[in-house]
């Protein structure tokens, strides 16, 4: 056995992203004939909505999912707590001051 028990001649695996051959080779053959079938499906398309919109539009919506990725949803949750900004503080002291100094400079206006 030219390994021990539990390792692997390749302990990092295969590199993320990396197909296999015959997948990579299934794609390249998938497109050349897709390349070929544009003009045929455009006009296969064409025909079918001038014969039935809502069939054309089926037609179409089931062409997406090859053409555009699903969206899916992401719930993301946060666990921190809320806190108030340093500044805060000082801050609402300041307002304090200067609405303490308005009321004062408007009673002694007022007398």
């Amino acid at each position: 056995m030219p390994f021990k028990k539990g390792q692997s001649g390749n302990p990092k695996g295969r590199p993320k992203g990396a197909g296999d051959k015959v997948t990579a080779e299934a794609r390249a053959l998938f497109i050349q004939i897709m390349e070929g079938e544009v003009g045929h499906i455009q006009d296969s398309l064409d025909g079918l909505r001038h014969e039935s919109a809502d069939k054309y539009l089926k037609a179409l919506s089931g062409l997406f999912p090859y053409f555009m990725p699903k969206q899916q949803e992401l719930a993301v949750s946060m666990d921190i707590q809320p806190t108030e900004p340093s500044w805060f503080d000082e801050v609402l002291e300041r307002t304090d001051q200067k609405s303490s100094e308005l009321l004062s400079d408007s009673n002694k206006a007022s007398k």
